[in-house]
């Protein structure tokens, strides 16, 4: 019947048909275990940073815990331990202070401060400078005296 009503070839069709269904569920199926798996993977992700944001924020926001956490930190068994006595300062370690005259390879000299200038002269400065390259404005603010930032942080307050 199927032979007489579609001809000789409807048998190798249909079962092309229902080999290529077969092939797209299988590529179906295994799609789905793979978004699963991906999923399940952001899923412990998240899990596990919302677990440490917890932990964060209670050392944070717990001041036993803090104290705890950072008297272990610094505490002789931790590792940034801090010294107690002249005698423990005197262990020796990595040299802390640059050796006078020495330059490091690939730095710059700091800028040298310059003589004391007037608020103004030095605040018009500044604003020159930042309209001109922004991205040097440092070396001006480097050279402000202390007294010059302090009375500019006083008027902002």
């Amino acid at each position: 019947m199927v032979v007489a009503n579609y001809g000789t070839e409807a048998p190798a069709i249909l079962n092309q048909y229902a080999l290529n269904l077969e092939g797209m569920l299988d590529s179906a199926v295994s799609w789905g275990e793979e978004a699963t798996d991906t999923l399940m993977g952001y899923a412990d992700f998240a899990v596990n940073e919302h677990r440490e944001n917890l932990a964060y924020n209670e050392i944070l926001t717990n001041p036993d815990v803090l104290s705890d956490y950072t008297l272990e930190y610094f505490g002789p068994e931790g590792p940034c331990p801090v010294y107690e006595n002249e005698a423990e300062l005197e262990t020796p370690g990595y040299p802390t202070q640059q050796i006078p005259g020495q330059q490091i390879a690939g730095m710059p000299a700091p800028p040298q401060a310059q003589a004391p200038q007037a608020p103004q002269d030095f605040w018009g400065s500044f604003k020159q400078q930042m309209e001109v390259d922004p991205t040097q404005a440092w070396r001006v603010i480097n050279q402000a005296s202390p007294q010059t930032m302090a009375n500019k942080l006083f008027v902002m307050e």
